[in-house]
């Protein structure tokens, strides 16, 4: 589950920690997004360069929640047809670097640190309409002892989201500890405990990419969000508390090829709301193809990470507190 930015810090990064894992985009922007200054050759005036890139910066906001029906439409020699188009999934398994003992908590909570169980997931999502979906993930917990209330058996996410650039999204993500089945002390999910978030994608350009960016594929594209939970768990008061209110920036900088560094920060409207595990900032790196029938490997740190070691939690906010997975990804 994860959490916001302490504004202007920008680490190369998509965003979620501690429940509000907001899916950043799949690629990194593409080459041709538009030059913040024009070049010394070029004949177009300041004003019409400024014209230009506030029309594609434009286009990206007009376009997005878009509803292509069209596309619904029945068209030869493609398969729109199958019951399985627009259905994707991974298989992955996550191993965390260091095993801890479990928290502390109350047994109806249904948020807390970052498991230190080793799991196997299928995740699968279908893409309704454009670029509205629906996704699930199941877990399977390797030490099914050591699975925790807020460690979910299955976790759910649905909404708008464009990989492109200068696009606006809104996702609601539950990451909590959603259950197959119901017992007294937890339900099968609680929505809501889930996060809303609403985000805005926009690339860094030249000639900023190009003082940042050590190769000559260097791409970096950034996300920032609004994320909103209607109850969440407080600590301090062992209770439930109303609106947990965040927003958070998040840059993945695409090194070369389909390798990767990112980070997400965050800053929170109410400092009182931040929970141990909820961190000040997230981070991973690793190899990343969004192709069907490609692996993925990642190492992924959603602990409670603090800007100031001294303030981190007990057995968070550290590399060791990170885990690896490798995922397999295919589509029907």
């Amino acid at each position: 589950m994860y959490r916001i930015l302490s504004l202007i810090i920008m680490i190369s990064f998509t965003v979620q920690s501690t429940g509000y894992e907001t899916e950043s985009s799949r690629r990194a922007p593409a080459a041709s997004s538009p030059s913040i200054s024009p070049s010394a050759s070029s004949t177009r005036s300041n004003k019409n360069t400024s014209e230009d890139d506030l029309d594609v910066i434009w286009q990206g906001v007009s376009s997005s929640f878009a509803l292509p029906f069209d596309s619904w439409v029945y068209q030869e020699g493609s398969n729109n047809d199958s019951l399985l188009h627009g259905l994707s999934g991974n298989v992955a398994l996550g191993i965390p670097l260091l095993k801890t003992e479990a928290a502390n908590l109350p047994p109806d909570v249904t948020n807390g640190p970052t498991t230190t169980n080793a799991t196997a997931t299928l995740s699968l999502k279908y893409s309704i309409l454009g670029n509205w979906f629906v996704s699930g993930t199941v877990y399977y917990y390797i030490d099914q002892e050591q699975q925790q209330p807020w460690n979910p058996d299955f976790t759910y996410v649905f909404g708008y989201s464009d990989w492109r650039p200068y696009t606006v999204s809104l996702m609601y993500a539950n990451y909590g500890g959603n259950r197959f089945k119901s017992t007294p002390d937890q339900a099968v999910t609680n929505f809501d405990q889930g996060t809303w978030s609403l985000g805005w994608k926009f690339p860094i350009t030249k000639p900023f990419v190009n003082w940042l960016s050590f190769t000559d594929e260097g791409a970096i594209g950034c996300q920032a969000n609004y994320n909103y939970t209607k109850e969440y768990f407080d600590l301090a008061s062992t209770s439930y508390k109303a609106n947990h209110q965040t927003v958070s920036l998040g840059c993945k900088y695409a090194i070369i090829g389909n390798w990767y560094v990112n980070a997400t920060a965050f800053y929170y409207f109410d400092s009182e709301q931040k929970q141990p595990w909820n961190p000040d900032f997230t981070y991973g790196f690793g190899y990343f193809d969004w192709h069907p029938g490609t692996i993925t490997l990642q190492y992924n740190n959603y602990s409670g990470n603090r800007w100031s070691s001294a303030d981190r939690a007990e057995g968070t906010g550290r590399f060791i507190d990170g885990a690896i997975s490798i995922s397999y990804s295919f589509t029907f």
